[in-house]
């Protein structure tokens, strides 16, 4: 690794800038920084974590001046790690960037729009809408608990809400890196802020601005298209995926290749009530029958259709109960602050020396085996009576149109169905978006390494495709010690996680169900990046190289090149 300018030197210049607890040197309090969610683990020079825009206009600035490498980072929930350092093999410094603290909501435009800063969460941008009797594009639940705003446009992650599409808008305020290497504040949010990136940030986080009267006010800040796509289910393509020229933009899809300050989007007017339908049935052929049905002969598309597989039912149940109840109990934005903390009890365990280094996962385990289920005892009866599970939340106005439909294709089909009381509807999807943590804790229980037995897929199905769940080649199933498949259905996005048994080749199994996917005519990644786990398309690399032309910002994104200049 190297770089123009000595580590001591760049540590001084960003000390000058950010107090000392805010920036993170000790390996120790690095960790739960440079290491993923799911996968990924790196080496940083240091950890930033700027308390205003302008510090963290400085801090860029520093970074551009030492030909440092700049990885920037929200809350770090991302499970394609492409949010955290990825080995030890650049060629310069890295410090990592994290915006959680540069939280802040600013509603607009009479409630029909917000401006969301970097560090501002699902969470925090609910709650602030709620009073409106508005919704954000997404709601917790659809991405990682504790999912930043501003992360999920860069990643145009797609989430559960089927009228709403993949995250997206073509306003934004960011930095960029020029092809001569200066840093440049573009404000492309259609609002007046000013000229130097000194005011602009100043007006920015201070709210100080008109909004209406601007010319480019007029722009695109959602996928307004994606329920009309949906309703082609004879497209022989994906609805949604990663990549998709469609949707790159500025801040959206950019993967880390800007620093983004603000991003300006849509609300959507919040339901009175809802209703949730939950379907099992053995055969999964006839959920792909009954998605086809409803997407063509319901008047108004359901808010949400989850599916979840009995064996990651089980798994969730057993292995993440302690993440759905703490969520059930102190709500999905205490998450993140767990979390963490359970990271420094690793570390501090682990330097003890005397115990496992699993040792918390353990003791949260022990405490699971031992405690209720806490689940609606219907959702378990249905649990034991079928495979496949599809959960339907739909808006309460179009209950009784969605009731006549279910009722009438399983007339003649195979399966059963009810509506969900308040708190099965609850329960249930509590456990459907725990799904996505249950083979990470079974991992960390096991002491299994997650970059060497976990294998996940992230699989956007064509629209008119027949089948749903990746059917693996007995060669490969004979490799699968457990799985967990979940997926957003009518948007034919499936999730797929297999615990691989000791000693199988975890790439080499990859590289043949990625065979399997593209055989099928499937996209990958759907909606969570490509990280540092799947190759950037050709159009997707080229849009990646015009945002960051010095290949400053997350290098290696994409299994692209780590070297300055795409060398």
């Amino acid at each position: 690794m190297g770089s123009t300018v000595s580590q001591p030197q760049v540590i001084l210049r960003l000390q000058q800038i950010i107090p000392a607890s805010h920036l993170l040197v000790r390996e120790d309090d690095k960790a739960w920084y440079t290491k993923g969610f799911r996968v990924g683990r790196g080496k940083a020079l240091a950890v930033a974590l700027p308390q205003t825009l302008l510090q963290l206009w400085q801090v860029l600035k520093i970074c551009v001046e030492t030909d440092t490498i700049i990885l920037m980072q929200a809350s770090n929930t991302g499970v394609t790690g492409g949010s955290t350092p990825d080995g030890d093999d650049y060629d310069r410094e890295l410090v990592v960037v994290s915006t959680r603290l540069l939280k802040g909501v600013h509603i607009i435009d009479e409630a029909r729009q917000v401006i969301a800063l970097p560090g501002s969460t699902l969470t925090e941008l609910e709650n602030a809408l709620r009073p409106h009797h508005k919704e954000p594009h997404s709601v917790i639940g659809s991405s990682c608990i504790g999912a930043s705003v501003v992360g999920g446009v860069c990643n145009n992650s797609g989430g559960s809400l089927i009228r709403r599409g993949p995250a997206f808008t073509e306003k934004s305020l960011f930095a960029q890196i020029t092809a001569n290497g200066e840093l440049q504040l573009v404000n492309h949010l259609g609002i007046d802020l000013g000229d130097t990136p000194e005011e602009m940030i100043r007006r920015i986080e201070q709210q100080d601005y008109t909004t209406g009267h601007q010319q480019d006010w007029q722009g695109k800040i959602w996928a307004d298209d994606y329920a009309d796509i949906l309703r082609d289910v004879d497209a022989d393509s994906p609805a949604r995926y990663n990549g998709n020229t469609s949707y790159l933009h500025d801040s959206a899809g950019c993967a880390g290749k800007l620093a983004v300050f603000a991003v300006r989007l849509a609300t959507f007017d919040a339901c009175e009530s809802t209703d949730t339908i939950y379907i099992g049935t053995h055969d999964e052929s006839e959920l792909v029958a009954l998605r086809r049905f409803l997407l063509e002969k319901l008047s108004s598309l359901p808010l949400q259709a989850e599916y979840i597989h009995r064996n990651a039912f089980d798994l969730t149940i057993r292995y993440a109960k302690h993440m759905y109840r703490a969520i059930d109990r102190f709500g999905p934005e205490a998450l993140p602050t767990l979390l963490a903390r359970k990271a420094r009890w690793d570390v501090r365990v682990k330097n003890l020396r005397i115990l496992p280094h699993n040792a918390v996962d353990r003791m949260l385990q022990m405490v699971n085996r031992l405690t209720p289920k806490a689940v609606a005892p219907r959702l378990l009866q249905w649990r034991n009576r079928f495979e496949h599970h599809l959960m339907i939340k739909c808006d309460a106005r179009d209950t009784a149109e969605l009731e006549s439909l279910v009722s009438t294709f399983f007339t003649q089909r195979q399966g059963d169905w009810f509506r969900c009381d308040s708190r099965e509807q609850k329960d249930a999807f509590l456990i459907r978006f725990g799904v996505g943590g249950c083979t990470i804790c079974y991992c960390d229980y096991f002491a299994m390494d997650t970059n060497q037995r976990l294998v996940a897929f992230d699989v956007a199905l064509r629209r008119n495709d027949a089948d749903w769940r990746i059917k693996l080649p007995a060669h490969l199933a004979d490799q699968v010690l457990e799985e967990s498949c979940c997926g957003h259905f009518f948007c034919f996005v499936n999730h797929q996680d297999y615990i691989l048994r000791p000693g199988v080749d975890a790439k080499k199994f990859k590289d043949e169900v990625i065979a399997c996917i593209e055989a099928r005519g499937a996209r990958y990644p759907a909606e969570h990046n490509v990280g540092h786990l799947y190759h950037a398309t050709g159009e997707h690399e080229q849009h990646l190289r015009q945002l960051d032309p010095t290949n400053s910002y997350n290098p290696g994104i994409g299994k692209t090149s780590k070297r300055k200049f795409w060398q």
